[in-house]
């Protein structure tokens, strides 16, 4: 048999594609005892079945198989002539289906068989393992007069004839000398019919032979001499052919006509159907008596109450017989894939099918199907629900059905302040903001349940009035399909209604957004009450507002302050590369008491690209991203003017320089009202060896930064945007290493 090499992604039934005649130049064979769990066989009416797991697999396999004559490799070519179909299971198994009358099949008295066969396995260090497995069944039911067989790469007659000659030869030998053929065509008269030589119609592609007392005829489809016809509106495949035996004086011929049905499985509704013609009308002869239908699954018929319990159905409908697998049943394999953007499926099953009849000609024929069946790809419709227990403000959703080749790789939630991402990664660090469970079903396929708290600071509501607000949440899942990398999104929103504080009350809240800090004040619908807002000791009024850039906007029952990261007013409580901790606090007090009515302390992190912060205590925290130039600057690097001041942190883009206005070379000067202390991030330069001194390995680099305090006040807290930082840099440097690692 060809030897098979074996892709990354294993595609069962794609015989043509995965069989490669290929010389295999086999190293080192090592016979190995038959590891337990990995070979599986079993009897089949009239078929060896061989299966091997797929975690044996190597990255080239082959089969052999010994007779009396030897040892035998077939090309994929000799193996469908010969009666051997290997194929791999949706599961990614090996399978290999033989015919008792295959060539190399041994038998007694035509009721017990036996096959030799040698399994090859290239193992990675490059040795081939050898494993030796002897196959022996008997025949449970006796032979019929002629039976047919569809096998997915063959089509196969085979008659009863006791009445065959004897001959000395090797049954299996194909060149009986008083042997011939002749096939006809739809339609062709009968002096255009021409008889072949067996060695002829072998040139053809059809292998005639004897196994014992039974005539057969076997040939792959789409073979030379076969044509098409419609049959109740479905494909049949049909070889017509008489094989010509002289018998004493006499010329015989036997009819060796074979039929099959080419038709596809198609989808309706959660089933699979697999739709074949009730009478094949080319195979019978004067008035068709039906015998019965079987069918089963991975070449076996089951019994009825085993295809009840499973859910098959077999169902006649006129002219048609339809077999009909629900999704989801057993030994159904599910595959999942993208069609126009959705979510997808196809179903697949390795359907084994068999009529039975008896017409004017023939006592009884068998006629049996085997068909890897798999239904087009399929637009599912995920299910979406949702819930929220109100006493709690915790939000739950979920999102089913998916096969268990699908797997959840990100969520983002879009709740009005900056979005929510869940990953598999985040799940381990324990975020209890926003967590992703996957739940799995009888059946296999699984639903994600997504719970989310509803009072986190991104989930921004819409206060409606009369003590109502409305969460408005959009939800972004991403799914990966295995082992293909498809990619599929899946997008659903939801709107939350719940009451909030009582009328009259005054109530402040916080979020975070992407780049500033929002704090909401609800004061209700009772206008009487005259309150002030403060942030930290200083009131907000409008020359607080216009010098941070705060954004205020006044609803009918409440107001909300949109603070800037870079706002005077706001404390930090990290400054690192991996983040920044701003902070503000806020109270709501009553104007003629001063009685505070509720105060806040809110708290954002935000991500430093550059950032230039001038803290009260006399300290200054500069982060620069060093590669805005051409060719971009190393931030490791980079110092002040005093070059002993080095940054405390960098990445591979990023420095972070932390010191005293009173070090590292700062100076400082009076502008009007104001002291402006200043001092240069320079990037130090390579040179050239001593011999040309003057040569310098890297263009020069100079950023110069500033902290402006007014002489009475040393206490504000100033934060710039890297825009009001003195820019003077020319092209420059190299690029770094990361030397800092962030957990996000």
């Amino acid at each position: 048999m060809a030897t098979l090499r074996l892709a990354a992604s294993r595609r069962p039934g794609l015989l043509h594609l995965l069989f490669q005649v290929l010389i295999l130049a086999i190293p080192t064979n090592v016979t190995s005892p038959v590891p337990a769990g990995m070979f599986q066989t079993r009897c089949l009416e009239r078929h060896f079945w061989l299966s091997v797991k797929s975690n044996f697999l190597g990255s080239m396999i082959r089969f052999d198989f010994e007779d009396q004559h030897g040892f035998h490799f077939l090309s994929d070519q000799e193996a469908t002539l010969c009666g051997y179909t290997v194929q791999i299971s949706e599961a990614g198994d090996l399978v290999l289906r033989a015919s008792f009358l295959a060539c190399h099949v041994h038998t007694k008295m035509g009721t017990d068989y036996q096959l030799r066969v040698w399994f090859r396995n290239l193992q990675p260090e490059g040795t081939v393992a050898v494993y030796p497995l002897q196959l022996h069944c008997s025949i449970q039911e006796k032979w019929s007069i002629r039976e047919i067989v569809c096998e997915e790469n063959y089509m196969e007659v085979s008659i009863q004839k006791p009445l065959l000659p004897v001959t000395s030869k090797n049954d299996e030998d194909p060149e009986e000398p008083h042997m011939a053929v002749v096939f006809y065509r739809a339609h062709q008269l009968a002096d255009k019919m021409k008889i072949f030589s067996l060695t002829e119609a072998a040139v053809l592609g059809y292998r005639i032979s004897q196994h014992g007392s039974r005539l057969i005829l076997r040939c792959p489809y789409l073979s030379p001499l076969s044509y098409f016809i419609r049959e109740k509106g479905m494909d049949l495949e049909i070889v017509r052919a008489a094989v010509l035996y002289r018998l004493h004086f006499n010329m015989l011929a036997v009819d060796t006509t074979v039929a099959c049905s080419r038709n596809q499985a198609t989808a309706e509704g959660s089933d699979l159907v697999w739709t074949v013609p009730y009478n094949l009308s080319p195979l019978v002869h004067g008035q068709f008596r039906d015998r019965g239908l079987r069918f089963g699954v991975n070449g076996e018929a089951l019994t009825e109450s085993q295809n009840n319990e499973r859910g098959y159905k077999i169902v006649l409908e006129g002219e048609q017989v339809k077999v009909r697998i629900p999704t989801g049943a057993h030994d159904g394999h599910i595959k999942s894939g993208v069609l126009r953007g959705l979510y997808s499926q196809s179903m697949s099953v390795d359907l084994f099918f068999m009529s039975q009849w008896e017409d004017g000609y023939w006592n009884l024929t068998q006629h049996r199907s085997f068909r890897l069946l798999k239904t087009p790809l399929v637009p599912q419709t995920p299910v979406f629900s949702s819930d929220t227990v109100p006493v709690t403000g915790l939000f739950s959703a979920t999102l089913g059905f998916f096969a268990p080749d699908v797997s959840l790789q990100k969520v983002t939630v879009d709740g009005g302040g900056d979005l929510l991402t869940w990953t598999p990664s985040h799940q381990t660090q324990n975020d209890t903001d926003l967590k992703v469970s996957r739940l799995l079903q009888i059946n296999g396929s699984s639903s994600y349940q997504l719970h989310l708290s509803l009072s986190h600071p991104n989930i921004i509501p819409k206060y409606v009035g009369g003590g109502n607000k409305t969460y408005s949440l959009t939800f972004t899942f991403t799914f990966n399909i295995s082992p293909s990398g498809e990619v599929f999104y899946h997008q659903a929103s939801v709107e939350h209604s719940a009451e909030y504080t009582a009328l009259g009350s005054l109530i402040l809240e916080g979020k975070c957004k992407q780049s500033s800090l929002l704090v909401l004040l609800y004061y209700g619908a009772q206008t009487d009450l005259q309150w002030e807002l403060f942030l930290g000791a200083r009131k907000l009024d409008w020359e607080l507002v216009e010098m941070g850039g705060f954004v205020v906007k006044a609803e009918d029952e409440y107001l909300t302050v949109e603070i800037p990261f870079h706002s005077p007013g706001l404390k930090y409580e990290e400054l690192t590369l991996c983040g920044f901790v701003a902070v503000v606090e806020v109270s709501v007090v009553e104007a003629a008491s001063l009685k505070v009515q509720d105060s806040l302390v809110h708290k954002c992190t935000f991500p430093p690209r550059e950032l230039l912060v001038c803290l009260p205590e006399g300290r200054v925290v500069a982060v620069v991203d060093t590669t805005h130039t051409i060719p971009p600057t190393n931030p490791n690097r980079t110092s002040l003017s005093d070059p002993s001041c080095v940054p405390v942190e960098t990445d591979s883009a990023r420095a972070l320089f932390n010191f005293s206005l009173s070090s590292c070379g700062t100076t400082v000067t009076t502008k009007g009202n104001f002291l402006v202390y200043e001092n240069q991030i320079h990037y130090n330069q390579g040179f050239l060896p001593l011999d040309e001194p003057v040569i310098h390995r890297d263009s020069p680099y100079s950023l110069t930064i500033q902290c402006r305090y007014p002489l009475n006040e040393t206490r504000i807290l100033s934060v710039q945007h890297p825009g009001s930082s003195h820019l003077d840099t020319s092209p420059c440097g190299l690029t770094s290493s990361c030397v800092v690692t962030c957990k996000l």
